[in-house]
């Protein structure tokens, strides 16, 4: 930049930023001045509070606020605040806000669970009617019979023992004795 070409606005701004930097950069530098603090005349105390009667929602309540004013008196002000209708509203974000003890019944819907569910019961009392059924018919069709053997395959009478089954018992186990 030549000393005959005018100023551009670049340049002026980047002036008066620097400028205002110094400026208070300096400032800096210079005793602190006594700060306008507020005379304790000037803050009000209990005597000057108004009444609670008369506060609503469009008082002002910074008076409360004052270092003067009594700690029990600041506490049933800003409670009288907390509890008026504009602070008092419930947030629609809260989990436990909504009454979840009322829920739509599901009528004839059926889950996929009970569904389940219900096919595995049918199952299991379909099992044990088929394995009887099976062993009927195996018995059937080789001429056996359950009370009586065939000749050929009997066996002396001192050897003749009878078998036990570990998978079914001959009488279900009665509820009664649990009761």
């Amino acid at each position: 930049m030549k000393p005959e070409d005018p100023p551009t606005e670049e340049t002026l701004s980047h002036d008066i930023f620097y400028r205002r930097w110094s400026e208070r950069k300096q400032a800096s530098r210079l005793p602190v001045a006594a700060v306008d603090e507020p005379v304790d005349a000037q803050l009000p105390s209990d005597a000057d509070m108004p009444p609670l009667e008369s506060l609503d929602e469009a008082s002002d309540y910074s008076g409360f606020l004052s270092p003067k004013v009594s700690e029990p008196l600041r506490q049933l002000a800003l409670k009288k605040l907390f509890h008026s209708a504009a602070f008092n509203i419930c947030d629609e974000l809260d989990d436990y806000a909504e009454d979840f003890t009322r829920f739509e019944k599901l009528g004839e819907v059926m889950t996929a669970d009970l569904r389940h569910r219900l096919e595995q019961e049918a199952r299991k009392q379909r099992e044990p009617e088929g394995e009887a059924a099976n062993a009927q018919l195996a018995d059937s069709e080789s001429g056996e019979t359950p009370d009586r053997q065939p000749a050929d395959s009997a066996a002396p009478p001192e050897m003749d023992e009878p078998e036990i089954s570990a998978s079914v018992s001959p009488d279900p186990p009665s509820d009664e004795a649990g009761s």
